[in-house]
C-alpha cells in the first residue's frame, strides 16, 4: 500500500540537523541484535519477554528515569541499567533500540537513536501529529538506520493470511469493514494515556489500531475522514466513533476507547461473504471465513511470540532499512489518517508541534 510531544531543541527536530553516517554498527555480526529498551513499563516488559522467548537478540541496556527503576528490570529480563535514557542509547555495544515511552517522547528519542546510528523499532503511535512524523522520519533516512513503528499484529502471519484471503478474492471484492479496541480504564486514571495534553486517548493509544487495520485492507488511503468523540476534563478523547472511505469505494468504521470495554474484533464484508477475525491485534485466531451459509477456521502459521516475531521481522530486513509488514510509507500514511479523523472532531494536543 502506498502512502501518498515533548519540547526539544530544533536541532533535534529538523532533517538538516542530522549527520549521522550510514550506521557504523554495519560492519558487526547483526545474527543476534543487541538491544536497548528505552522505558520500563508494561509494554518494555512485555518486549524483553519476548527478546528470550524468540531468541532473535539479547538485551543490553535499559534506560529509566531513575537508576533503581532500571536496576529491577535488569534484574528480571537482564542487561545493564541505566538512570536516563540517553546513557542506554549511547552503549557502543547497542546495535538497535526499541523506544517505549509515552507517545509524545516517540519522535524526540526516534531522532536521539538516527544520530547514534541505532536501528529503531518505535512504539505506536510513531508521534503526535504527521508534520513531528516527518521530522523524525527525516532523521531516520539521513542516518540510514533501519526503522519500524512497532505494529506487532501487522508482522504476524495471521495478518498475513487475513490480506491473502482479501487479495484472493475469498469473499469477493470487500465493500466494507468495522473494527474496534477499546478498554475500560477508571475516570479518574493518573496516566499519559487518559492526557490529552499529550497525545492520551482513544484514537491515538488504541483506535490507530482499526485505522491501521482498515487502510491495510482497502489498499490506499482514505479521501473522507470523520471522527465523533467524547471528552475528558483533560482533553482526551475517552470514547470515539469514525468512518473511513476511500477512492475505489470502500467503506470502514470503527470504535475505540479507554474508558469502556468493546468487543476489540475486525469483520471485512464482501460481495460473497465476510472475514471475522476476534483477536485481530494479538493475534491469537482463528480467523473465519463465513460464506454460502457455512463457516469455516482458515489456519495460519504460529510463531513462538508476538513481540519477539516483531524483533525477528526486523532483524531481517536491517539491510533495506524498512520492513514490508510496516513500511514508511505506511506509518506516515497512517499518520495523516489520524490527522484528519483528529481535525474534524476538534481534538488537538497541547504538546503536538503546529509549525
Amino acid at each position: 500500500m502506498k502512502g501518498n510531544g515533548l519540547e526539544c531543541p530544533l536541532e533535534y527536530l529538523w532533517g538538516n540537523a542530522v549527520t549521522a553516517p550510514r550506521n557504523e554498527l554495519d560492519w558487526r555480526d547483526m545474527s543476534k541484535l543487541n538491544w536497548a529498551i528505552l522505558g520500563t513499563g508494561a509494554i518494555a516488559k512485555t518486549f524483553a519477554k519476548g527478546l528470550k522467548v524468540t531468541d532473535t537478540g539479547q538485551l543490553k541496556a535499559v534506560g529509566s528515569r531513575s537508576q533503581s527503576t532500571a536496576d529491577s528490570f535488569c534484574s528480571e529480563y537482564g542487561g545493564m541499567g541505566f538512570s536516563s535514557y540517553e546513557s542506554a542509547i549511547d552503549r557502543p555495544e547497542v546495535d538497535a533500540v526499541y523506544i517505549a515511552l509515552p507517545h509524545h517522547m516517540h519522535a524526540e528519542y526516534t531522532i536521539k537513536c538516527a544520530q547514534h546510528g541505532k536501528h529503531i523499532l518505535c512504539e505506536k503511535p510513531f508521534a503526535l501529529n504527521a508534520l513531528e512524523a516527518e521530522r523524525a522520519m527525516a532523521a531516520v533516512r539521513g542516518a540510514d538506520v533501519f526503522f519500524m513503528e512497532a505494529w506487532m499484529y501487522r508482522s504476524h502471519p495471521q495478518t498475513a493470511k487475513i490480506q491473502e484471503l482479501v487479495s484472493g478474492g475469498a469473499i469477493g471484492k470487500p465493500l466494507a469493514a468495522h473494527a474496534s479496541f477499546g478498554y475500560r480504564a477508571r475516570r479518574d486514571w493518573d496516566h499519559f494515556k487518559a492526557d490529552g495534553r499529550v497525545g492520551g486517548g482513544g484514537l491515538l493509544d488504541v483506535g490507530a489500531y482499526p485505522v491501521s487495520f482498515l487502510r491495510m485492507i482497502a489498499g490506499e488511503e482514505p479521501n473522507r475522514c470523520e471522527y465523533s468523540c467524547e471528552f475528558s476534563d483533560t482533553g482526551a478523547d475517552s470514547v470515539g466513533f469514525g468512518l473511513l472511505q476511500f477512492p475505489s469505494g470502500f467503506r470502514a468504521t470503527f470504535g475505540c476507547a479507554i474508558h469502556l470495554t468493546m468487543a476489540n474484533e475486525a469483520t471485512i464484508f464482501g460481495e460473497e461473504g465476510r472475514i471475522h477475525v476476534p483477536e485481530p491485534w494479538f493475534c491469537r485466531g482463528p480467523i473465519l471465513l463465513i460464506k454460502d451459509g457455512k463457516t469455516e477456521e482458515v489456519p495460519f502459521d504460529s510463531v513462538p511470540d508476538l513481540w519477539g516475531h516483531q524483533a525477528k521481522v526486523m532483524q531481517d530486513h536491517l539491510e533495506v532499512r524498512e520492513s514490508p509488514t510496516m513500511s514508511w510509507d505506511d506509518t506516515m500514511g497512517n499518520m495523516r489518517t489520524l490527522d484528519a479523523l483528529r481535525r474534524s472532531a476538534g481534538l488537538t494536543f497541547a504538546q503536538e508541534p503546529t509549525e
